[in-house]
């Protein structure tokens, strides 16, 4: 990996407000090369169990987190297993279709543009190696600090011979290219996100809210229905019936619910939050979240490191003076 210093001035003027899209190089940023390895090339290169094998031992993280080796007696029944999985016909066109469908170039410009942004804010962040590999729908996605590898047969998109078993379309529908950078960097920047300091509904909203901002922030020609992952439909109808949608989370009293299961109803992964309405999109408490800190900024001109170290989100609930209209 490398980086390069270009220019980096005016790092007082790292803005609360999203910045203009523009993916061409930017004078205050950081250069940043990130590059991917392409691990499934070298895998499926194997000729027999004894490469996959030296293939396991070269890549220790990989194997342990995409192919849970350590669930394995031994690394040879793991590299026999994979060596018969690779030769067969359907995990071959999984590897086809992976590798025709992940653009690598378009993947490192917004995975570049956007660590350069996120310097930007925070100057001491880390930028990860990045590596693929196609397992046979083993695993999608590990993230930490040092390393994101990426199971690029899950992200072939709609229109793929095989896609991954026993996952909700709504799921599903996010597993697609245009997803995938939001996806990564949406649990790699958590670790600039500070929590709240209470366990309510309200919070937790925030938590998101937060989260989501600093994304838009970071990949600022990226739609937020992408960033959110919704459908065009689905952010279409949340931003058109805002006023409607607050005013039922409202009227049932449940900002500061503590409970986990009240909490999951408006925050977790489901079809729909059918409490407030038959085609309300699940997670519709993050996106709520993520409006009350647009209007908490707009209100208080904090800057970003300043808004992803207040805990006191009740406080930024009462700063924003979020009180939705319909869009007409």
């Amino acid at each position: 990996m490398k980086v390069v210093s270009l220019v980096f001035i005016f790092l007082l003027l790292a803005g609360c407000q999203k910045q203009i899209c523009s993916d061409q190089p930017n004078s205050n940023l950081l250069e940043i090369n990130i590059e991917v390895n392409r691990l499934e090339k070298s895998l499926f290169r194997s000729s027999n169990p004894e490469d996959v094998a030296r293939f396991l031992e070269e890549n220790e993280d990989m194997a342990q987190s995409m192919f849970h080796q350590e669930e394995y007696p031994n690394q040879e029944i793991l590299a026999n297993q994979i060596f018969m999985l690779i030769q067969n016909e359907a995990i071959d066109t999984l590897y086809q279709e992976a590798d025709k469908a992940f653009d690598q170039p378009a993947f490192e410009k917004q995975m570049n543009l956007s660590l350069s942004w996120l310097k930007y804010y925070f100057p001491n962040a880390s930028i990860p190696m990045v590596e693929t590999v196609v397992t046979g729908f083993y695993n999608d996605l590990v993230i930490s600090k040092e390393k994101i590898i990426i199971g690029l047969d899950f992200f072939i998109g709609e229109n793929a011979t095989f896609r991954p078993l026993d996952i909700p379309q709504y799921i599903l529908n996010r597993y697609d290219q245009r997803y995938l950078v939001p996806s990564i960097l949406k649990f790699y920047v958590a670790d600039y996100v500070s929590s709240g300091d209470e366990e309510t509904l309200l919070s937790e909203m925030i938590d998101y809210g937060k989260i989501y901002y600093l994304l838009g922030n970071i990949m600022p020609c990226t739609p937020d229905r992408l960033i959110i992952g919704y459908t065009p439909k689905e952010i279409m109808d949340v931003s058109a019936f805002q006023e409607l949608i607050w005013s039922r989370i409202i009227e049932q009293d449940i900002l500061y619910a503590t409970d986990e299961f009240t909490k999951r109803k408006f925050i977790g992964e489901r079809p729909n939050a059918i409490e407030l309405g038959d085609e309300c999109p699940g997670r519709i408490g993050a996106w709520i979240g993520w409006q009350v800190v647009k209007n908490y900024m707009d209100e208080t001109g904090s800057t970003m490191q300043q808004l992803m170290a207040n805990r006191n989100h009740h406080d930024i609930f009462s700063k924003s003076g979020y009180k939705p209209k319909n869009i007409r």
